[in-house]
């Protein structure tokens, strides 16, 4: 099975007609971005250290990161769920501070996820909601 890192880049590159991939290498660190040329787009981040472990989100404040290097085949269907949710446009966003809400549709349904933010009353009414589109 290829690397974690060679999975993403390989997914990456059947998209470069809509979105480009950066890569930053650091002592043992690497962070690959997909950018998506649509500018209300969700990107996708992997951070990898050593290429072996890692994190993996949408590259938005509000999104809860995947660990990932656990277990090879799963990693790649997180990274693979990551990429397909940013390229359909799948997901909202709730900015509230520094964190917030996501929420995700898929098969008819809506998953909420948190990150660094609380579900208080009126959490709607004070977040800054961001529609992410489908790249194009």
């Amino acid at each position: 099975m290829p690397s974690l890192r060679a999975h993403f880049q390989d997914r990456s590159a059947s998209l470069s007609d809509r979105a480009t991939v950066e890569t930053v290498e650091q002592a043992r660190a690497v962070t690959v971005t997909l950018r998506p040329h649509t500018p209300t787009a969700a990107g996708v981040v992997l951070y990898l250290y050593d290429d072996e472990v890692g994190t993996g989100a949408r590259d938005d404040r509000a999104c809860v990161p995947a660990e990932l290097g656990n277990d090879p085949v799963a990693d790649a269907k997180a990274v693979d769920h990551f990429i397909s949710l940013a390229v359909e446009g799948r997901a909202t966003a709730f900015h509230l501070g520094r964190g917030g809400c996501v929420e995700i549709r898929e098969d008819g349904n809506t998953s909420r996820s948190w990150h660094n933010a609380w579900p208080w009353p009126g959490w709607r009414r004070r977040a800054e909601r961001v529609e992410y589109e489908p790249y194009s």
